[in-house]
């Protein structure tokens, strides 16, 4: 089993995004067994994936196997009796990822897909805001992190909630570190009352805190963990095929 998988992070934003985190996280575990790409899946390695998967069902296992023949991701050769692991690269490919990162994935983490996901987004986020602090470009803000996305980065927050679970599953991890911000203490209660009342676009809470009356802000998002690069994309002669 290798020590670590380098997986594009796009492709855990898409399994958030069509819901197939569960069945993304038993091909983690089959690239995490077999690394030399091929395995046969007969009955005794089922039960060894089922045990540690913790799936009760045979007809779960079949449906995940199907799934991800479905997306050509796991190919059967009949000739052999082998199943065939599409590599990260080619997968990456064929969806027209740009974002040349990955997130590292071993043994323990790869269960942690919902914790994972939370920390690719908001350290992407991260990473593309001051990116382009630092490149001098206008970012406006407006309340939200995911408002800094890049192009490249395709993340639609449907519904909030979901990605606030997310965060809250990366923190749990330590993978991100949450700081909580505020304004300068305000006397005049109403005033604030009144500020809030007529703000537009999304409105500050007011709330007490060390013995005054104050706005809380934007909160600020720390990913505690680093991201890998991916190597640049090869190109590939017509008729040969890459798993």
């Amino acid at each position: 089993m290798p020590k670590e998988l380098s997986v594009p992070i796009q492709l855990f934003i898409d399994a958030q995004q069509k819901s197939y985190a569960k069945k993304l996280r038993f091909f983690l575990l089959l690239k995490l067994l077999y690394s030399c790409g091929k395995t046969r899946l007969e009955e005794d390695e089922l039960l060894f994936i089922e045990f540690i998967e913790e799936i009760r069902c045979r007809k779960t296992s079949l449906g995940y196997i199907e799934f991800l023949r479905e997306k050509g991701w796991l190919f059967y050769n009949q000739k052999t009796g082998y199943y065939l692991l599409k590599s990260f690269e080619r997968i990456r490919r064929e969806n027209n990822w740009e974002v040349g990162l990955a997130f590292p994935i071993d043994s323990s983490s790869y269960r942690n897909i919902k914790a994972v996901t939370g920390a690719v987004i908001y350290g992407y986020l991260h990473r593309d805001f001051w990116r382009k602090l630092k490149r001098k470009k206008s970012v406006r803000l407006k309340g939200r992190t995911y408002h800094f996305l890049s192009p490249k980065f395709n993340y639609q927050e449907k519904p909030a909630p979901a990605a606030t679970k997310l965060k809250n599953e990366a923190l749990r991890h330590k993978l991100l570190f949450v700081q909580k911000n505020y304004s300068v203490g305000i006397p005049n209660k109403k005033a604030m009352e009144l500020c809030i009342k007529y703000q537009q676009g999304a409105p500050n809470t007011m709330v007490f805190r060390d013995g005054a009356n104050r706005f809380q802000l934007i909160e600020t998002v720390y990913p505690l963990f680093h991201f890998k690069k991916l190597k640049k994309r090869k190109t590939y002669s017509k008729g040969y095929i890459e798993i």
